[in-house]
C-alpha cells in the first residue's frame, strides 16, 4: 500500500496541530485534538510503517461470539453498501465500540491487498493503538468522518481513505461502527462524499434492524414525517409495551419527538392517541396520522 514518505508525513502532523493548516476540507479541529492525543497521552509514532494489531483467530471468535445479536442485525447492509461503493475499489467493515473489525465485505480477487492494509476481521483501530483514523474518530467522537489519506495519523494509512459512521443501540449507546474504506482514490477530498453519506445511511439500517430484534416483543410503531413514506421507508421507530408506555425510540424519533428522554413513559404523554387505538391500528394494519402531544 503506498504512502507518504515519513518525515513528510511528521512535518504534516505537526503542522496541523500547530495550526498551520496543511489539509483543506479536513475537519481540523478533531484531527488535531486526536494528533494531540495520539502523541501526547498514547506517545504513539506518525513514522510507523506497520500495520494494526490482529486478533488471533481465537480471539476474534470470542469477540464476535459476544457481538452475535449485533452482527445478526446488519442483515444484507454490509454487502449491499459493498455493492453499491466496490465497482471504486472499496471494502465495507464493520467494528465493534472497541474498535475491533468484526465482520466484512470484499471483493475475494482483493482480499489479500486489503489485508496488507490491516483491513479484515480482527483488525483493532482504537485510537491508543493506531491514533486518528476513521473508526476511532467516530469512537471518540460519535459522528461521522472521512479520514482522507494523509488525515491518519500513522504514515502507514495514508494511503487509505476512510468514511465512518457510528451505530447505536435503542437507548443512544454507541455499539458500533461502519466504515467504507480504499487503498487508493482519488487526491480531492470531495470525492469521498457520496461515499460518507451511502455509510451513514447504511449505518442508521444497521442501527434500525438492531432496535427491531431489540424489541420484537413490543408493538413497534412505524412513522414518517410524510405519511407516503411509512409503509416503504419508516424513519422513526417507536416501540410500546403491553401496558401501554413507550419504552424505547430510534434516533430519529428521538431527535423529532420530545419526551424521549426519560423512558418508559405512557405514550399518550408523548403522543396526542391512547394506546388502545394503536394496538388497534396495529391488529387492522392501518396508518394512523399523529401528534406530538402539546404541538400546536
Amino acid at each position: 500500500m503506498p504512502y507518504v514518505r515519513q518525515t513528510s508525513h511528521l512535518d504534516r502532523v505537526r503542522d496541523l496541530i500547530a495550526g498551520r493548516v496543511v489539509n483543506p476540507g479536513a475537519d481540523i479541529a478533531r484531527l488535531a485534538s486526536s494528533y494531540r492525543r495520539a502523541l501526547d497521552d498514547y506517545r504513539l509514532d506518525p513514522a510507523s510503517t506497520t500495520g494494526p494489531r490482529i486478533l488471533t483467530g481465537a480471539e476474534l471468535r470470542a469477540v464476535q461470539q459476544s457481538e452475535e445479536n449485533f452482527l445478526r442485525s446488519t442483515g444484507q447492509c454490509l454487502p449491499q453498501l459493498h455493492a453499491m461503493v466496490r465497482e471504486a475499489g472499496y471494502c465495507v467493515i464493520l467494528a465493534n465500540a472497541h474498535g475491533v473489525t468484526i465482520d466484512y465485505a470484499v471483493d475475494a480477487d482483493q482480499r489479500k491487498e486489503f489485508k496488507k492494509a490491516g483491513l479484515y476481521p480482527g483488525s483493532c483501530w482504537s485510537e491508543d493503538e493506531e491514533g486518528t483514523c476513521g473508526i476511532a474518530s467516530v469512537l471518540l467522537d460519535q459522528e461521522a468522518i472521512t479520514v482522507h489519506k494523509t488525515d491518519h495519523f500513522r504514515a502507514a494509512f495514508t494511503g487509505l481513505t476512510c468514511s465512518a459512521a457510528p451505530i447505536f443501540s435503542p437507548h443512544g449507546d454507541l455499539i458500533g461502527v461502519l466504515d467504507a474504506s480504499a487503498l487508493n482514490s482519488p487526491d480531492a477530498r470531495d470525492s469521498q462524499r457520496l461515499v460518507n453519506q451511502l455509510v451513514r445511511q447504511s449505518a442508521t439500517l444497521i442501527e434500525d434492524g438492531f432496535f427491531l430484534k431489540s424489541y420484537g416483543h413490543c408493538c413497534i410503531l412505524l412513522a414518517h414525517r410524510n405519511r407516503h413514506f411509512v409503509e416503504v421507508q419508516p424513519e422513526m421507530l417507536i416501540a410500546v409495551d403491553e401496558h401501554g408506555h413507550i419504552v424505547a425510540a430510534n434516533r430519529c424519533a428521538r431527535h423529532f419527538i420530545g419526551g424521549m428522554d426519560t423512558l418508559p413513559r405512557p405514550v399518550g404523554e408523548v403522543l396526542e392517541v391512547r394506546a388502545e387505538r394503536l394496538f388497534d391500528a396495529r391488529a387492522g394494519h392501518k396508518l394512523l396520522s399523529l401528534r406530538v402531544a402539546g404541538s400546536s
